[in-house]
C-alpha cells in the first residue's frame, strides 16, 4: 500500500535546524525578450543576481525586464526570492542566481545552447527550466530527456546537479502522463514539480540542507489555503508517478504549508532506486564532492603506498563526520551494510584510482502507523 508521508495521529513536534550549504540554481527560460547585439537570448548571455530587485530592470539597466505577466523567468524570480530570503539568524538563504535568457523560448536552439552553457558556471548545483513546454517541434519529455543527459554527461566531473522542471498550467493527469508514459525519464536528480507556486517550491530546495528532507520544513511565506485541495488518493497518485506536490498538512487545528514529499522522477520506477527521494540524492551528492576534494591533491602525485594511505585517511575522516553528526550512515562490519568508500588502484588504467564502495543515507520517516486499543479501566480489588 503507497501511503503519502504523514504522522496517523493527533500530534506532532516541530525542530528548527541550523544548516549549510544552499543550492545555487541556473534559472534558464522564455523572458520574451527580443536579443540585441549587446543582449543576446540564444543561450549564450548569463546573468546573476543577488535579488528580485536586481533582476526586475529594464535590460539597459542590467536586468530582464519589468513585467511579471509577460516575463516567465522574471514571475519565477519574484516567488523564488520571496521564499528564500531568510527570516531568522538561523535560516538558509540563496546567495545569488544565475540567470539565461532564451527570449520567447520556442527556439529548441538557443535552449540547448543554454544547457551547455550552464554546465560552465562552477557553483551552480541545480538547474530549473522556465517555459520549455512551448519550444517549437520538440516535446517537453523529449526537452527533458536531453537536459538529464546533458546533466548525466557532467556527472563523471564531479558537477553533479540536480533539475526542476514544470509545465504551465497543466492538469495533475497532464503531469503524471509526463512521466513515464510519455518519454519521461526516471532519473533521481530530475525533479517534476506541480506548477503552482513552482518558484517557491524551488526554493523551499535550495534553502533546505542537504541532509533534511524538503518536505520537512514548512514554507516561510505560504499562507494556507494556497494549494490546491486534493484528495488522499489524489495525491499518493501524483508521489508514486515521482511529481513533487505541495499540501496543507492538518495537524488538529494547525495546518503547515509544505511540500509532500521530495520525489524524484526516478520515485515512479517499480524498483525505486536508493537514491529516489531528494534529500538522499543531495546528501550523497555533498559527500561525493567533499571527498573529491580530500583525494584531489592525489591527483598527479607519485602513487606510492603511503600517499595512497594519507588520501585514504582523509576520505574516511569525512565519512566519520557524516556519521557522527548522523547525517550517514556507519558502515558496520558484521553486516557489511553502511557507508565504505576505498581508495585503490584501477586494474584498467595505469594511471588512476578508483574510489569503490557504498554510501547509505539516513532516511526520513514517513509514516508513523499508530495501533492502540481502548481498555475498560482496571478495578482493583478491595479485599
Amino acid at each position: 500500500m503507497v501511503r503519502r508521508p504523514g504522522v496517523y495521529f493527533d500530534e506532532t513536534t516541530e525542530l528548527e535546524l541550523v544548516g549549510i550549504g544552499a543550492k545555487i540554481p541556473v534559472v534558464i527560460g522564455a523572458t520574451g525578450n527580443t536579443g540585441t547585439q549587446t543582449y543576446p537570448v540564444d543561450g549564450t548571455n548569463i546573468q546573476t543576481f543577488r535579488n528580485f530587485d536586481d533582476a526586475n530592470k529594464s535590460i539597459a539597466n542590467g536586468g530582464i525586464g519589468t513585467d511579471t505577466s509577460t516575463n516567465k523567468v522574471l514571475a519565477f524570480l519574484e516567488k523564488f526570492f520571496e521564499e528564500a530570503e531568510p527570516r531568522t539568524t538561523e535560516d538558509l538563504g540563496v546567495p545569488f542566481v544565475y540567470v539565461i535568457d532564451v527570449g520567447d523560448g520556442t527556439t529548441k536552439q538557443s535552449w540547448l545552447t543554454a544547457l551547455t552553457n550552464a554546465k560552465k558556471l562552477n557553483k551552480a548545483t541545480a538547474e530549473v527550466y522556465i517555459g520549455a513546454d512551448n519550444i517549437t517541434d520538440y516535446t517537453l519529455s523529449a526537452f527533458i530527456s536531453g537536459a538529464m543527459a546533458s546533466i548525466a554527461t557532467e556527472t563523471t566531473n564531479l558537477n553533479l546537479r540536480t533539475a526542476f522542471f514544470t509545465k504551465e498550467n497543466a492538469t495533475d493527469e497532464q503531469l503524471i502522463a509526463l512521466n513515464p508514459s510519455s518519454g519521461g525519464i526516471l532519473d533521481s536528480r530530475c525533479f517534476l514539480c506541480e506548477p503552482l507556486e513552482f518558484g517557491k517550491t524551488v526554493a523551499r530546495f535550495c534553502t533546505t540542507p542537504y541532509w533534511v528532507e524538503p518536505g520537512f520544513l514548512p514554507y516561510r511565506t505560504v499562507t494556507p489555503g494556497t494549494f490546491k485541495e486534493r484528495t488522499n488518493a489524489e495525491i499518493e497518485a501524483l508521489q508514486a508517478a515521482g511529481v513533487v506536490i505541495n499540501c496543507d498538512e492538518v495537524v488538529d487545528t494547525d495546518v503547515y504549508c509544505r511540500i509532500n514529499l521530495s520525489t524524484s522522477t526516478a520515485y515512479a520506477a517499480t524498483k525505486k532506486p536508493a537514491d529516489a527521494l531528494g534529500h538522499c540524492r543531495f546528501n550523497a551528492d555533498h559527500l561525493l564532492r567533499e571527498i573529491f576534494k580530500a583525494v584531489y591533491p592525489q591527483v598527479k602525485n607519485n602513487e606510492v603506498t603511503s600517499q595512497i594511505v594519507k588520501s585514504q585517511t582523509r576520505v574516511d575522516a569525512i565519512i566519520d563526520a557524516e556519521v557522527e553528526a548522523e547525517r550517514i550512515i556507519g558502515y558496520n562490519s558484521d553486516t557489511g551494510e553502511g557507508t565504505k568508500l576505498t581508495l585503490v588502484e584501477s586494474n584498467q588504467q595505469p594511471y588512476d584510482m578508483e574510489l569503490i564502495g557504498d554510501i547509505l543515507c539516513v532516511n526520513s520517516t514517513h509514516a508513523i502507523n499508530v495501533k492502540a486499543k481502548i481498555r475498560n479501566p482496571i478495578v482493583k480489588s478491595t479485599n
